[in-house]
């Protein structure tokens, strides 16, 4: 009963602030009071969206005019995905997000039993947004947007309503304060593939949405970015399992930078051209566990470092084609918390197996991977391909028992190479798309590592025993998306 007070309270609180906002001082007349009610609650997409996309970011609108009055404009879509995969993945929300096939695992008359075919039909990628236009202070334009869905905070909540986005945009002429959670800057939302799925391109893409403080500033086409974040909804793997404690115990806040310039321009039959290129910069620092198995307190923590470059190319022609490509390679250790590979894993410290009682050392798994996404739209229409792949070049320092599951924080530990084929089509009517989606996703699984954590390809006098199992899976996703 305390719950449901307690929401109904909130609800009238909010309500009468609306109504305060929207009347005002109680002067106005009764159509004033109508059309102020109607310029607050406006079911409708800000002007500036240009294109229906499944991933919402900050960009997707941005208030230009200089009016000082309170709109709320409420958007999102309804959205039913189908779902077939060849064989058992590790994935996130019943699949929504697929990640890659999962190893081979025998019963005892030899099966794989991950060889195995899954279906899903599901609509809780349902998502609804409400963009926020406050009145100008501080010399600056103020708006904001939230934004939630319906897959709940983990698969076992599956659709309860949850946060994606909250922010608060300020942006002066040249400088932009944004403050909240929404896509971490790795993610870099002025360029990933316009995916059918949800994943934008996971785990070769950065994924995760953060909360976060990031100032822009802006001198013609050049933007410098800088940025502290912490961990919500992705968070990093450590001693007690997936947590955003280990950040948080370091006292010390993740950080980057990012550089990009953003130039267009128009050249004869070509409407419109434009080309953004950029590089980033991240850190964070983590402290896995406070207290060794003695039972012994530890301050040992591990420092990772993340680098990005991207590009993206495109031309808008005067007969409603628009093509494009995009490029991204990044360079990272312990990004497991934005859905990618790598990790990190104890550092070496005898020769014997390995024991939670020592106060060990830590040492980063270096990944890198790379995607490319090619479109072309003819007016009502979209054609994609997506490629990308990833790689695990191990440690710079050796690994203490190097074969043992338990001395990674990882859960790819085992792969070599990861990489992905797919194709996609849209068709548009109005606020309505259709779209389908196949992919094939392979991963590479090796039972042999080095002292580095390398999984090794093939035998050798080293390591005779080693084998590398390559197993794919082929996912066909058909949507259907009403936009409003």
């Amino acid at each position: 009963m305390a719950k449901g007070f307690s929401i109904g309270f909130v609800c009238l609180l909010m309500w009468s602030m609306c109504a305060q906002a929207a009347v005002g001082d109680g002067h106005r007349t009764k159509e004033q009071r109508r059309e102020a009610w109607r310029n607050f609650f406006t079911l409708a997409s800000f002007d500036t969206v240009k294109e229906f996309k499944h991933i919402t970011t900050s960009d997707d609108y941005s208030r230009k005019n200089e009016e000082s009055a309170w709109k709320v404009k409420w958007g999102g879509y309804i959205s039913q995905d189908f779902i077939f995969d060849t064989r058992q993945s590790a994935v996130a929300r019943e699949g929504i997000i697929a990640l890659y096939p999962l190893n081979a695992v025998y019963d005892k008359n030899g099966k794989d039993i991950n060889a195995r075919p899954s279906w899903n039909l599901l609509a809780m990628n349902t998502r609804l947004t409400a963009r926020i236009h406050a009145p100008k202070a501080l010399g600056a334009n103020i708006s904001g947007m939230i934004e939630g869905w319906f897959v709940g905070v983990s698969n076992s909540d599956a659709n309860g309503f949850c946060l994606r986005h909250a922010i608060i945009d300020i942006q002066w002429k040249n400088t932009q304060l944004l403050m909240g959670q929404t896509w971490h800057p790795l993610f870099t939302q002025n360029c990933f593939p316009y995916t059918v799925s949800g994943s934008a391109g996971a785990p070769f893409q950065a994924f995760a949405r953060s909360p976060q403080i990031r100032v822009r500033q802006q001198i013609k086409d050049n933007n410098l970015l800088f940025y502290i974040s912490s961990q919500r909804d992705y968070a990093s793997i450590g001693f007690g399992g997936v947590s955003s404690e280990y950040l948080r115990n370091s006292a010390i806040p993740e950080a980057g930078t990012q550089y990009y310039w953003d130039h267009s321009y128009a050249r004869d039959s070509v409407r419109k051209q434009s080309i953004l290129l950029g590089i980033g910069a991240d850190y964070k620092y983590l402290i896995p566990r406070i207290l060794t198995g003695d039972n012994v307190y530890t301050r040992k923590g591990v420092h990772s470092w993340a680098a990005i470059a991207f590009m993206h190319y495109s031309a808008e022609y005067i007969k409603k084609i628009k093509t494009g490509v995009k490029i991204k390679v990044m360079y990272a250790q312990g990004l497991n918390d934005f859905l990618s590979m790598g990790g990190y894993a104890v550092k070496y410290y005898n020769a014997q197996a390995l024991s939670h009682a020592e106060d060990y050392s830590y040492a980063g798994i270096n990944n890198v991977s790379a995607w490319l996404d090619w479109y072309v739209n003819i007016k009502s229409w979209e054609a994609a391909v997506f490629l990308g792949y990833s790689q695990n070049f191990g440690a710079w320092k050796n690994i203490q028992d190097w074969n043992n599951a338990a001395s990674y924080y990882m859960k790819d530990y085992n792969v070599k190479y990861l990489y992905r084929i797919c194709a996609r089509m849209k068709y548009t009517a109005n606020h309505i798309q259709f779209a389908l989606e196949p992919e094939y996703t392979v991963a590479a699984y090796g039972n042999v590592r080095n002292s580095l954590g390398v999984v090794q390809a093939k035998p050798s006098k080293e390591y005779p025993d080693a084998v590398l199992h390559a197993v794919g899976d082929f996912r066909v996703l058909f949507t259907t998306t009403l936009f409003f």
